[in-house]
């Protein structure tokens, strides 16, 4: 069983035309945003939907075909890893950008004289969008459950999934990739009650951003993995320097 999992599989439109530049050795980069649309009913019967961005980043080779292959408003098939980076602003303040590393883009062409949603009855068999993560990893934290004003139950953890590589030259390379993870309902009790700090999981579900202002009038954002599954793997090897990183929290 692999040490870690870390992939995302993103189906959505391309929301801007791919912008490609150099790193200082060469290396082809492109970037480019995507969004999923996802529709539910509520208990109440009513239809809600709710829109997802996606911030993909496409390295050599592939950067060039997302270049010359991809346009705005054109449907996407994209599958890679997620991937966090922080920096300083101008006020010192912390940010935290969540990207999709592509290892894998398929153009998914719609005909002009096709509505979305003549596309979405017409395609059953496949959706016309997807938004799917599947992490294996450990906690890094107990988890912590509380309740809606309704009575639905909530719980939140964090999850650390480490990525192995081997580069161009031959070195082995790891990196740690931090999750935050909510799950509702039954599974969020579930999780309450089987999990804790340090035990290794799989769990799959949905990246979700939302944001919230602060007293001082700033806008913060934070991703997160929504589980619909969950499946304990199995305690976690003893090891060192596996610690979370300080997060900014919103209030709840």
């Amino acid at each position: 069983m692999a040490r870690g999992l870390n992939k995302a599989m993103i189906i959505g439109f391309v929301e801007q035309d791919p912008e490609i530049r150099a790193t200082a050795n060469g290396q082809p980069v492109t970037s480019f945003s995507i969004s999923t649309n996802r529709r539910w009913t509520t208990n109440a019967g009513e239809t809600r939907e709710s829109t997802e961005w996606f911030n993909v980043v496409a390295w050599g080779n592939l950067a060039e075909i997302a270049n010359q292959r991809l346009r705005r408003n054109q449907r996407v098939y994209v599958e890679g890893h997620l991937q966090t980076r922080s920096w300083e602003d101008a006020s010192g303040q912390r940010r935290y950008r969540t990207e999709i590393v592509a290892n894998k883009l398929i153009p998914m062409d719609i005909p002009d004289n096709l509505s979305q949603e003549q596309i979405a009855e017409e395609d059953q068999g496949a959706p016309l969008c997807l938004n799917q993560v599947m992490v294996i990893g450990n906690l890094g934290r107990d988890p912590e459950m509380r309740y809606t004003p309704g009575g639905q139950a909530v719980t939140s953890f964090n999850l650390a999934a480490t990525r192995t590589w081997t580069t161009a030259d031959g070195d082995r390379r790891d990196a740690t990739e931090w999750f935050n993870v909510v799950s509702w309902g039954s599974l969020a009790e579930i999780c309450n009650q089987y999990l804790s700090k340090g035990r290794r999981v799989y769990i799959e579900g949905e990246l979700r951003t939302r944001g919230w202002e602060q007293p001082d009038g700033k806008k913060y954002f934070r991703t997160e993995l929504v589980a619909n599954e969950m499946i304990l793997l199995g305690p976690r090897p003893k090891q060192e320097g596996t610690e979370e990183p300080d997060r900014d929290e919103p209030p709840f």
